[in-house]
């Protein structure tokens, strides 16, 4: 079981660095275009694509967030609760988000399967095909249910379920 919740972690953490990766080609693009603005030019593709990275980036960090413990928590009702009845309500709550996420993940396969198999393009000069920034959300929202899954496994057997900066490979340390 370890093993598996290692391989989670692992692919959060790819999922965190291809969202940081997003982040700074978004900020690139949107650099270019302020740069060929101020030559009263202007490139078609930078805004197609920096929403597709965008869309990517929420997608993307949702998984790790939730690992991290770094998401928006509203703690009201649990904070007053014993600790054993408090655990059993994040373990409910958390199997709720698990069954949403799961039909967000099919939602989403059976649109990029669509897309790709009709090879729906963008209706913009670039004609980029659809299934790639859809998949790359697929992949954000698939980490999202295997974060959730991990979390409920670890919430079940008392084993750590957050990191607040202490989210390190045993080789960074």
């Amino acid at each position: 079981m370890n093993q598996f919740l290692t391989l989670i972690d692992r692919l959060s953490r790819l999922a965190e660095f291809a969202a940081v990766a997003l982040i700074f080609g978004y900020c690139t693009l949107m650099l270019t275009e302020v740069v060929a603005r101020a030559q009263a030019r202007s490139f078609s593709f930078t805004w197609e694509f920096s929403q597709y990275a965008m869309a990517a980036v929420f997608a993307l960090a949702c998984g790790p967030a939730i690992r991290t413990a770094v998401h928006v928590r509203i703690t009201l009702v649990t904070e007053k609760l014993p600790a054993g009845v408090a655990r059993w309500m994040d373990i409910l709550a958390n199997l709720v988000a698990l069954v949403v996420v799961a039909a967000i993940v099919n939602a989403m396969w059976t649109k990029v399967s669509v897309s790709f198999d009709r090879n729906i393009l963008a209706t913009s000069v670039s004609k980029t095909p659809l299934w790639i920034p859809q998949a790359v959300i697929l992949w954000g929202f698939a980490q999202l249910w295997l974060d959730l899954l991990a979390r409920i496994i670890r919430r079940v057997t008392n084993q750590q379920f957050e990191w607040r900066g202490e989210d390190k490979e045993q080789a960074d340390v």
